[in-house]
Parts: C-alpha cells; structure tokens; sequence
C-alpha cells in the first residue's frame, strides 16, 4: 500500500509540474532552407506560429518587383496573404484574392491559400530577400546560383503560448 502511494504521488507531481511549466516551454518551429534531395542544410532560423515570412523577387522576364507576403501557421504551412506586382506578365497570376492598384503596384490581398512547404531552382537574380518578421532569412546572393532548393517549417508550436500570461 505504501508502494501505490508513492507511485501515485510520483504520478501527481508529475502531472502538476507539467501543467505549471509547460506554458513557458518556447515554441520549437524552425524555418529551413535546405538542398532538395540531399537535404543539406543551409539556413535555418525559430519562428513562432504569426511571424510573417516575405519573399522579394524581380520577375526574370519581366524585370518587375515581385512580392509575396506568408504568415507560418502553427501546423508549419505558410499561408498566403498577399502578391504584389508591378504588372501583368508571364506566370504571374491573375485575379487571386481581392485586387487592387496600391502606389502605382497591383496588390491582391485576401488570398488565404495555403502551402505546406515551397521548393525552386534558385537564382541569385530574381531572388532578392527572403524576410521573417522583416529581418533578413536570406538574400538572394547568399545561396548558390541554380541550386535546387527548399524552405520547409519543421517543429511543434507550445499551445499554451496561445494565451497571454502576466504575473
């Protein structure tokens, strides 16, 4: 009997310093670029579920600024919020989201389409930025020319970050 109790208060106190400590157990979402395939890592970075991920690209055939503006979900998709675009042309898409002319660029906003990770042929030419949270991940120049990439979030958001404590 004397051996149930001890098991049991192991059991409790385990339990009750878990429910305690876990809200302040930080997020592990990582945001990665990596080679696709091989999988080598090149860049890597925490992020929280809400921080805004930005790509910069200049069109490679248009030559026109092209931007696409992600939030991280806490599942480790990206979803999509907003393109802007300084025209029309090959491959850019067309009547997404809500559209409108913004300081002399087309944005469509309101998308809300989701992507689970993204995959590209680099190029250091129509790759300007990649921004988190409006710092820099990486500029176009940092990653080799033509190199089969991936950015991908791996990780489990804490739950209880959810919530705002204040002691």
């Amino acid at each position: 009997m004397a051996r149930s109790a001890v098991v049991w208060g192991i059991v409790l106190t385990l339990v009750v310093g878990t429910v305690l400590f876990f809200p302040f157990f930080p997020s592990s979402l990582l945001l990665i670029l990596a080679e696709q395939g091989e999988g080598t890592v090149l860049r890597t970075q925490r992020v929280s579920a809400g921080d805004p991920v930005v790509f910069n690209w200049i069109h490679s055939f248009e030559l026109i600024p092209w931007i696409e503006e992600y939030t991280i979900e806490s599942d480790g998709s990206f979803l999509l919020h907003t393109i802007t675009v300084a025209g029309f042309g090959a491959g850019i898409k067309a009547n997404k989201g809500v559209t409108h002319i913004e300081a002399g660029m087309v944005v469509m906003d309101s998308i809300g389409e989701r992507f689970d990770h993204f995959e590209w042929i680099h190029s250091q030419t129509a790759l300007t930025s990649i921004t988190v949270g409006g710092r820099i991940f990486i500029n176009g120049a940092d990653v080799e020319h033509h190199l089969p990439v991936e950015l991908l979030v791996k990780g489990t958001e804490n739950l209880w970050q959810r919530f705002r404590w204040t002691i």
